[in-house]
């Protein structure tokens, strides 16, 4: 099943959202703040996942220019 992640501009809109989808009787999460810093690691250990590899060597290179 898909989910959706939906970020509302303010509170009146987080409100909002939240009595609809009780009313549609959809199953809803809150992301806290920690969740969504998971995620995002998440996302970017994965994108590093399929990057190449780069030595050491050359990663001191560049930092010592």
């Amino acid at each position: 099943m898909e989910a959706l992640i939906i970020k509302p501009a303010n509170k009146e809109e987080a409100t909002l959202l939240k009595s609809m989808v009780k009313k549609m009787k959809v199953k809803y999460t809150v992301l806290s703040d920690e969740d969504k810093e998971d995620y995002a690691m998440a996302h970017a250990i994965l994108a590093a996942k399929n990057s190449k590899v780069v030595s050491e060597e050359s990663i001191m290179k560049k930092l010592r220019k």
